[in-house]
């Protein structure tokens, strides 16, 4: 008779802010949906309000707990995370998002709970947050708390070090990674589609981006950037996909420039590896804040060659020349002159596609991604069991 026993599964907690249609949320949902669930059982608790992606998370199977916050300092998420943690034996706490971190990392401490906050900004003196003292301190309780620390790149942990005092071995590097299954170079038809969508032709030099429509994004430095190129190059056009606070104000910004037929605002679309595929160039003009944009890595699993700005762990992404282009953030003329390159030589981008393409199939896949979470996840809970 076979004696052997099964390994119980480690029961991990995922704590999250809510269900809004953001980056982190959606990161969030892949690494739920591609965590072994022979390995681990995954429960999720909300402290915060619903929100569109909720039926996406229904349908990952998982038992999801609603601890929404009534005000502020609502200590009733707290206690009931902590009784949650404790009734159902949790192993593993991680946080997503500024108020599950601060209050799932607590109840987590408080219940001898080993737990890991998930990073994936960098720290500046611009940051809205740098001088709001109730996110400071929540963060400086949060980290304090947290057993590991999880950053998106190399700079944000290194950001977390030197602005924040995190000790560095209390941090691993966990980069993005990128589906290669839904992100890959499309047919030539679809590409027809979505040009077709917005009247311009399959011979016309599209550009592209793909990011909410707020201040920290860029945009307007885009707009600026590409107006005076416009009469020199009739056959180049702008497309955002995406939409936010700062849509009427962009939309005036290229009417008084006169571009409304060569920029299309297509607001939020849930086809965007196809539009990323309809695009000839990427482009994300971030100002500093970043960690590492998913968006730029799925426009270069896509064969996109790409114009960044130098911030967060974008150049450990891009490498000039090679896979694309690195401007300063927040300056029109150097992106000016490096649209002004690309619109004078588009020899070059099929290799620099190229290029991108196997730079995210050699450092920055979604399964790379998820076997380094699972790894963290079995270090942490040994390390529990040692104690």
């Amino acid at each position: 008779m076979n004696t052997d026993k099964q390994p119980r599964r480690l029961r991990v907690l995922q704590v999250v802010d809510g269900f809004r249609m953001g980056g982190a949320e959606n990161k969030l949902w892949e690494l739920i949906e591609r965590l072994d669930r022979n390995k681990y059982e995954i429960l999720l608790a909300t402290v915060g309000p619903g929100g569109p992606l909720r039926p996406q998370f229904e349908k990952l199977g998982i038992e999801i707990f609603d601890y929404c916050r009534r005000w502020a300092f609502d200590p009733q998420p707290f206690f009931r995370l902590y009784h949650l943690m404790k009734e159902r034996r949790i192993d593993i706490v991680q946080t997503t998002l500024f108020w599950a971190d601060v209050i799932g990392t607590t109840a987590a401490k408080m219940a001898g709970v080993p737990a890991i906050l998930s990073w994936e900004t960098v720290s500046h003196e611009g940051d809205p947050y740098h001088n709001n003292l109730q996110r400071r301190g929540g963060y400086r309780l949060a980290m304090a708390c947290a057993d590991l620390i999880v950053a998106v790149s190399h700079e944000v942990k290194q950001s977390l070090v030197r602005r924040r005092g995190i000790p560095a071995s209390k941090i691993r590097v966990i980069h993005y990674g990128v589906d290669l299954e839904q992100f890959h170079p499309n047919g030539h038809d679809r590409v027809l589609a979505k040009r077709r969508e917005i009247g311009v032709s399959p011979r016309s030099f599209l550009i592209g981006t793909v990011a909410r429509l707020e201040p920290w994004k860029g945009h307007r430095y885009l707009i600026d950037a590409f107006a005076p190129l416009a009469p020199q190059f009739p056959d180049a056009h702008l497309v955002f996909v995406g939409d936010g606070s700062l849509r009427a104000e962009l939309q005036a910004q290229v009417a008084a420039r006169q571009l409304q037929n060569r920029v299309f605002f297509m607001g939020v679309r849930p086809d965007v590896a196809q539009w990323v595929n309809a695009v000839d160039l990427f482009v994300l003009p971030s100002l500093p804040g970043e960690g590492l944009p998913n968006v730029l890595l799925e426009a270069m699993a896509c064969r996109k060659p790409v114009i960044a700005t130098r911030v967060g762990g974008v150049p450990e992404l891009v490498k000039p020349g090679e896979n694309g282009f690195l401007v300063p953030p927040g300056e029109v003329a150097p992106l000016r002159d490096a649209l002004l390159q690309v619109l004078h030589d588009r020899t070059r981008l099929n290799q620099l596609g190229k290029n991108a393409r196997a730079t995210v199939e050699n450092r920055f896949t979604l399964q790379q991604q998820i076997a380094s979470f699972e790894e963290t996840l079995d270090t942490l809970f040994a390390r529990k069991a040692q104690r």
